[in-house]
This record gives C-alpha cells, sequence and structure tokens, in this order.
C-alpha cells in the first residue's frame, strides 16, 4: 500500500535519547525510506578500526561531536543518488557546518528534504532514557531496558547478538552530549523554521512509543485509518 502524500526526503532531529532512531527504523520499515544513519555508519567505521574509524572513536568516546570534515568524509564513502528511493537522515546536520554539507549533497545527487521532523523530549527526560539504552553491536538496532526491551535480556531479536551499553550512555558523556545538542542542533532547528516554516514539523516524544509513532504519521501526513503493518513504497 503506497502513501503518495508523505514526504520523499526527510531529516529527523531530536536530542540524544528521544528515540527518533528507532522511530527512523520504523518509518524505514513501513515506507521504504532508505535510511541515512550517521551515527551507525561512525560505529561501523570504528567497528572496522581503519584509518578513519580510529579518529572516529577518539570524539565518540568523549561525547563529543565527530568534526564536520569526518562526517563529509563519511558521506562520500555512503550517499549515493537517490534515484527512486526515498531518503531518511537521522543525525545530520548536527552542526550549522553541515547544514550546507547536506545542501552540497542535495544539488549533487539532485533531491530536495521536503520535511523536517522534531521529535521533542526534555533534557532531564532523555537523560533518565540514555542510562538505560542498549545497541546490537552487528546489526546496529537499538533496545532499552524498560521502554523497549528485547524479547531475550540482553539479547538482540533480529541475531542474538549480545547487546552492549555505548561507551558514550555513562552518565557524564550523556549530560555532555545533552549540552552539546542544545548548543548546537537548536540554532539549526531556528534556521529551518525560519527559512523553510512550512516544512518544519513537530511530534511529542515524552509519550510511549506506540503514541509517538502514531503522531510522527500523522504530522507526516498519513491518516489513522491507513494499515500500518502492509505500507510499503
Amino acid at each position: 500500500m503506497s502513501h503518495p502524500e508523505i514526504p520523499q526526503h526527510l531529516v529527523i532531529f531530536g536530542r540524544p535519547g528521544c528515540g527518533k532512531s528507532s522511530l527512523a527504523e520504523r518509518l524505514g520499515s513501513e515506507f521504504g525510506y532508505t535510511l541515512i544513519r550517521t551515527g551507525e555508519m561512525l560505529r561501523e567505521a570504528i567497528r572496522r578500526q581503519d584509518f578513519l574509524g580510529k579518529r572516529v572513536e577518539i570524539h565518540l568516546a568523549k561525547g563529543e561531536l565527530v568534526p564536520d570534515p569526518l562526517i563529509f568524509e563519511l558521506l562520500e564513502l555512503n550517499l549515493k543518488s537517490p534515484g527512486t528511493a526515498h531518503l531518511l537522515f537521522d543525525g545530520f546536520p548536527r552542526t550549522m557546518g553541515q547544514v550546507p554539507l547536506l545542501e552540497q549533497f542535495e544539488k549533487r545527487l539532485d533531491f530536495r528534504i521536503d520535511c523536517y521532523l522534531e521529535i521533542e523530549v526534555s533534557r532531564a527526560e532523555a537523560v533518565a532514557r540514555m542510562t538505560g539504552r542498549r545497541v546490537c553491536p552487528k546489526c546496529g538496532t537499538t533496545y532499552h531496558l524498560i521502554a523497549r526491551p528485547p524479547k531475550v535480556a540482553e539479547t538482540c531479536d533480529l541475531d542474538g547478538t549480545p547487546l552492549e551499553r555505548r561507551k558514550d550512555d555513562k552518565k557524564e558523556v550523556v549530560e555532555f552530549r545533552q549540552q552539546v545538542y542544545d548548543d548546537n542542533a537548536l540554532p539549526i532547528l531556528q534556521y529551518y523554521e525560519a527559512r523553510y516554516p512550512g516544512l518544519c514539523r513537530k511530534v511529542n516524544g515524552e509519550q510511549p512509543f506506540e503514541a509517538v509513532y502514531s503522531e510522527t504519521r500523522r504530522a507526516l501526513g498519513v491518516t489513522d485509518g491507513a494499515d500500518q503493518g502492509t505500507a510499503k513504497r
């Protein structure tokens, strides 16, 4: 079942711990978006332990944003012309310096972002969520011990790999990452709201996951009556 009314190319924003990666996975599954996930790209580079990955690891272990030139290098390796595909950017842009990078890729690969979606969650709520987060080191699927637990404790539902707590989910790193978001992402949101007010939408992220997802679908123009289980582009 197709949904021609939904955005063709989408950027999701939200502070660390807001649940945007889980939403991105669900949207990708339902609507056929190709996920462009810089966070997972960075972690994959670290797993490879190549020259790029070793440079990235130094920054992520401290909770710092990876410098824009490294992000550009990463996207150069991973981002191809979408053709008929529909792109969903999760975690990019993260700084004002990356905004022109996205615009550059739009021109080079001939696509246009037609929705900027923010998942709103308070800083305190985000910190509480992140302490219970677990990630599959093999496929990158994200879980939460309370909000979205795996079927088998500490084990990935998809491939059975033992889950891990990310290095950047330590308490002091979590607090630092929240401050980094406030300092860097909020100006990006203000920029897009001023430049493209008709393309910016917000969703209340402080709800159970299914409620957040339903509100997200409505924000993207999908009616509640649509079949959530079979829709694909």
